[in-house]
């Protein structure tokens, strides 16, 4: 079956089918995947059947892989590549006890808290309940491209902290600690504006929906901005929910988009493996890009 792409009825997303992700890639097939995914921001592969290492070897192909040792949801069995996460709500997968891993994850970017975020990531669902815990996607060159000059003129040129103490769970990392004042807390300081490194466009980039800090601005100020941007990145007409089935693959790339995921039933089994690819150290095109 040839590779086919198609994109999705909804402001970002292509389907990839055609192609079984767990033997050899040609080149020239991956070339056609990556353009599409530069275009179309987020694809949808079904029915793959993965094993960490082959999840791991695809991930490879759009960058150097994350290890994430210190930014996992707990401990992780023995025998787990260190670059694979493992998203899930059942105990064979060490997820620690209290973990609330059924709740609604916000809106967020992956590993914007890092010097060097992620560009790609890749999650595969190996068990999900039908129905639940739907994961949606925002653009966020659209969102740049819509947002009122108001809001334009208040962050262009600024920069923003992507907290690093809280996950999207809203819990706090290991090592960290809460913290009251935003313009305190820990994490990279990146362009509210980035210019793409690939595309060239310009996309909004935050860190996680209700945390962050805006350079320049008393701490309630940069809350109402905040608040703000992100209402306009998530309306309807800029987000596409998608519905999980077992053996789908979803890539996104975290530098003009983000992400939240639905809550689910705990009493149902929910267990997906992740790779996240090392991006590069985020600039706006008025800035000097980094070597």
């Amino acid at each position: 079956m040839a590779l086919r792409i198609v994109p999705l009825e909804a402001p970002l997303g292509a389907e990839v089918s055609g192609v079984d992700l767990s033997g050899p890639l040609a080149e020239e097939d991956f070339a056609r995947i990556e353009q599409a995914w530069l275009e179309h921001l987020v694809l949808l592969f079904r029915d793959q059947q993965l094993s960490q290492a082959q999840l791991a070897d695809f991930g490879r192909r759009f960058g150097e892989l994350h290890r994430t040792t210190g930014f996992t949801y707990g401990a992780k069995p023995d025998g787990t590549l260190p670059e694979i996460e493992l998203i899930s709500n059942q105990p064979e997968d060490a997820v620690p006890a209290g973990a609330k891993a059924s709740d609604a994850a916000i809106w967020h970017t992956d590993m914007s808290m890092l010097e060097v975020p992620a560009s790609a990531s890749l999650l595969y669902a190996i068990e999900v309940p039908a129905g639940e815990g739907q994961t949606s996607f925002a653009n966020h060159y659209r969102a740049w491209e819509t947002l009122p000059a108001e809001l334009r003129d208040a962050v262009r040129g600024r920069r923003s902290i992507h907290d690093a103490a809280y996950t999207a769970m809203h819990e706090i990392r290991s090592g960290y600690q809460g913290y009251t004042d935003p313009s305190t807390a820990p994490g990279a300081r990146h362009p509210i504006v980035r210019t793409h490194p690939r595309t060239g466009r310009e996309a909004l980039y935050l860190g996680r929906i209700g945390y962050g800090y805006i350079e320049g601005y008393a701490p309630a100020e940069s809350t109402e901005l905040l608040n703000r941007l992100w209402a306009h990145i998530t309306r309807p007409e800029q987000v596409w929910t998608h519905s999980w089935r077992d053996g789908d693959l979803v890539v996104w790339d975290n530098r003009c988009c983000s992400h939240s995921r639905a809550a689910f039933d705990p009493t149902l089994r929910r267990r997906l493996m992740r790779v996240t690819a090392m991006g590069e150290r985020p600039f706006h095109q008025a800035e000097t890009s980094p070597a």
